[in-house]
C-alpha cells in the first residue's frame, strides 16, 4: 500500500522546515516508510531531501537526510540524477563520517 498524498506532503514539509530537529525526524521517518513509497514518491521525496542536504548546517539532520537517501536508493526506484547536487556539499567542512554517506550515494 502506498502512502497518502497528505502524508507525503507532511514529510516534505518536515524536510523543508527551518527546525533542524524536525528535519532530522522527518528524514528518519522516510527510512521507515520506504517500502510504502511508489516510484514517483521516491523521486519526489529524494529531490527535496537532496536539496535540504545540500544546504544543511546541522550535522545530525544531515546524517538523517543522507541515511534517508540511502534508504530511498535501496528501493530500486530512485533515478540517480536526483542525487547529483550532493556534489556541491562542502566536503572540507563536513565530518568524515558523513562523507562516507555522500561517497556511497554518489558511487
Amino acid at each position: 500500500m502506498t502512502i497518502s498524498a497528505e502524508r507525503s506532503m507532511d514529510i516534505i514539509r518536515g524536510i523543508a522546515t527551518s527546525d533542524a530537529r524536525q528535519r532530522e525526524s522527518s528524514a528518519d521517518e522516510i527510512t521507515d516508510i520506504v517500502p510504502s513509497l511508489s516510484r514517483a514518491d521516491v523521486n519526489t521525496i529524494a529531490g527535496v531531501v537532496t536539496a535540504a542536504a545540500v544546504v544543511e548546517s546541522n550535522f545530525a539532520a544531515l546524517e538523517s537526510e543522507l541515511n534517508a537517501l540511502l534508504a530511498l536508493c535501496a528501493s530500486g526506484f530512485l533515478d540517480i540524477e536526483f542525487l547529483e547536487n550532493l556534489n556541491t556539499i562542502d566536503r572540507d567542512s563536513t565530518p568524515g563520517s558523513l562523507l562516507v554517506y555522500i561517497n556511497d550515494l554518489l558511487e
